[in-house]
């Protein structure tokens, strides 16, 4: 095996070239509860990593609807629509890549108007020691 490819190999190289990706990438499982993600998603998420892993993605990105739900995110009328969560979902049901278009109304900042967001929404499933991870992809978020 030559030298670059040991490089590539290596988990701290993954994580650099996770971090380096431009769009938001959230790893997350079939409740869509955040497992990880990478340094453009912290933008939208957060950066302290203790208040994000092991929430719901409509907590983490200030859904209105999961803001509104007694027990939060996945829990209100409006979340059986969510693109978020179909996407999911689907991906984790099928074990296939999913791709959708939807809209998404978050809080962007605290005693603000909820913005509505048209966001593309990917998802690709895989399993990691006997365990299945959706990858979860964000485009259109560049603004909020």
């Amino acid at each position: 095996m030559s030298r670059i490819h040991i490089q590539f190999l290596d988990q701290e190289f993954h994580r650099v070239l996770f971090d380096a990706v431009p769009v938001p990438i959230f790893v997350v499982d079939a409740e869509v509860s955040v497992l990880d993600y990478n340094t453009a998603a912290g933008r939208l998420a957060g950066k302290d990593r203790r208040l994000v892993i092991g929430r719901r993605g409509g907590e983490v990105l200030r859904c209105v609807h999961c803001m509104g739900a007694p027990d939060g995110c996945g829990r209100a009328s409006a979340c059986r629509t969510c693109v978020v969560r179909k996407s999911v979902r689907a991906a984790s049901r099928g074990r296939r890549v999913t791709r959708r278009r939807g809209r998404m109304e978050l809080i962007t900042n605290a005693g603000q108007k909820p913005s509505r967001v048209d966001v593309r929404v990917s998802c690709q499933p895989f399993t990691y020691e006997s365990r299945l991870f959706i990858l979860l992809i964000l485009e259109g978020l560049d603004g909020y």
